[in-house]
């Protein structure tokens, strides 16, 4: 891991209501949590600061003031996934129909977890127990539960469904999709779309619009991730 002295790091500020950054900054942060999202994607969580700077284009010591450390930007970057989330949290609970709002709120999720290689790397590198990220997730876990209550108290959702359930869920389809993304990619929203089918209380089945594999990309899959039954 990529360290700095005493000299290089910055120490938080113990302002409980630090200025805003300026728009430069901000942009800068922005930058640098996006380039650590695609290194994350092409080579694993293990990268560097001093390459996560290079790829963002910006200097070593810009990187330092904004993060003293690769689990900081970690942190930092699920945090701000956490937010895009409760964003759409909020929005399925101000939704006209409750079904929709899950609908909204599950596709998005899927969508970050399935497209978005270097979140999926990240969320499952960072420390689950760091004071931000717990904090984001306690206010997270909450609101969503807020719309899954919702759900069944309107009938939508069936009543067995649990909120831990989503977990296996979002896991399922990123395991798809990490499968036959390089063969058939978008296939994982059809599988989406069976799970919505599923937790739906009244049995309504939606039309599925993306195709089944065919024999030729489940082999590809098998080629690309773990070779062909025959083990040739």
């Amino acid at each position: 891991m990529t360290t700095v002295d005493a000299g290089t790091a910055t120490t938080p500020s113990a302002d409980p209501s630090p200025r805003p950054l300026r728009a430069d900054a901000e942009r800068n942060r922005l930058r640098i949590l996006d380039s650590a999202r695609e290194l994350f994607a092409q080579r694993g969580p293990d990268v560097t600061l001093d390459d996560i700077a290079a790829h963002a284009g910006v200097g070593v010591g810009t990187v330092y003031r904004r993060f003293a450390n690769r689990d900081e930007l970690l942190e930092a970057i699920v945090t701000e996934h956490f937010g895009l989330v409760q964003e759409r949290v909020q929005q399925a609970l101000e939704a006209d129909d409750a079904w929709q709002g899950i609908v909204d709120l599950v596709t998005f999720v899927s969508e970050s977890m399935a497209t978005d290689r270097g979140l999926a790397a990240v969320l499952m590198r960072v420390d689950p127990c760091a004071a931000s990220v717990e904090r984001a997730k306690e206010s997270l876990t909450s609101s969503v539960d807020a719309v899954f209550e919702r759900g069944r108290r309107t009938g939508v959702l069936r009543e067995d469904i649990a909120e831990s359930d989503f977990f296996a869920f979002f896991c399922m389809v990123r395991s798809i999709a990490d499968l036959t993304e390089s063969s058939a990619p978008g296939t994982w929203r059809r599988y989406l779309s069976l799970l919505l089918d599923a937790i739906r209380a009244d049995g309504t089945r939606t039309p599925l619009t993306i195709p089944a594999l065919t024999k030729e990309q489940i082999q590809a899959a098998k080629h690309g991730n773990r070779g062909d039954c025959s083990g040739r």
